[in-house]
């Protein structure tokens, strides 16, 4: 869980400073890429998964 949380958040931070792929760009709300999408639920799933741990 904590390492899902951290590299989730660690990558959407880290996109910021990366290009948008061509093919793709920006996708949701104009500044959001497809890495930073897909690092959302990643670091969802840490929190879900410490939350569990933890109950």
């Amino acid at each position: 869980g904590v390492f899902a949380l951290g590299y989730g958040s660690f990558r959407f931070f880290i996109e910021f400073f990366r290009e948008p792929d061509q093919q793709i760009g920006l996708i949701a709300f104009e500044w959001l890429t497809m890495g930073q999408l897909l690092s959302v639920p990643m670091a969802a799933g840490g929190i879900l998964l410490l939350f569990l741990s933890y109950n």
